[in-house]
């Protein structure tokens, strides 16, 4: 109590350009200390909307993943619906190829509803500590984001093939993922943790 007191009185008996001159000398000291240390670096422009995408897509990837495993469970009713579609169709070739491609994909959806399910959560969580480690200017958080970007592709090509709207599906997924790796890697330099 004594000396906070003391420091009052101190700063009382300063005339106001010297109190002025202080504060005006902590803020350079503050400013140039900023400068030179890289911890108060901020978030690049580019690198913080690429992280609020990906904490978007995180959120479309939890609830399509689950959506996923919930859908699969009506394999049934599905199959059905599919078949009477088929059959409306009548002989076009190319939407006949396109609905038997449909019905190999949900199938084989149903039987790899366990592995997709948990891959596509593991993988999503990958890509939001990726995210959240690239946010905080880490270099551990692009190998994390690049493994949960393209690893579900090459579950998805192994286990659901290549058919036709398979195959188109997996190139979507692929080139928004590799696009996404581009821009990342754009980044990398930013990242000095």
């Amino acid at each position: 109590m004594n000396e906070r007191l003391i420091c009052f009185k101190t700063i009382l008996a300063l005339p106001f350009d010297q109190i002025f001159t202080m504060e005006v000398t902590n803020q350079n000291q503050t400013h140039s200390s900023e400068v030179l240390n890289p911890e108060s670096k901020k978030l690049p422009g580019m690198l913080n909307t690429l992280t609020i995408l990906t904490f978007i897509g995180c959120a479309i990837g939890y609830i399509g993943a689950i959506w996923g495993f919930i859908q699969s469970a009506n394999i049934d009713k599905q199959r059905s619906e599919m078949e009477e579609m088929q059959d409306k169709m009548g002989d076009n070739e190319m939407a006949a190829k396109m609905m038997e491609g449909s019905l190999d994909i949900l199938q084989k959806n149903y039987d790899n509803r366990y592995i997709l399910l948990i891959s596509g959560l593991l993988f999503t969580t990958l890509c939001l500590i990726g995210a959240l480690q690239m946010r905080k200017l880490k270099k551990s958080g692009y190998p994390l984001y690049v493994v949960g970007e393209l690893a579900p592709i090459v579950i998805s090509a192994v286990l659901i093939g290549f058919s036709l709207v398979g195959g188109i599906s997996i190139l979507v997924g692929a080139i928004v993922a590799v696009v996404f790796v581009i821009l990342y890697s754009t980044q990398r330099k930013y990242l000095i943790h």
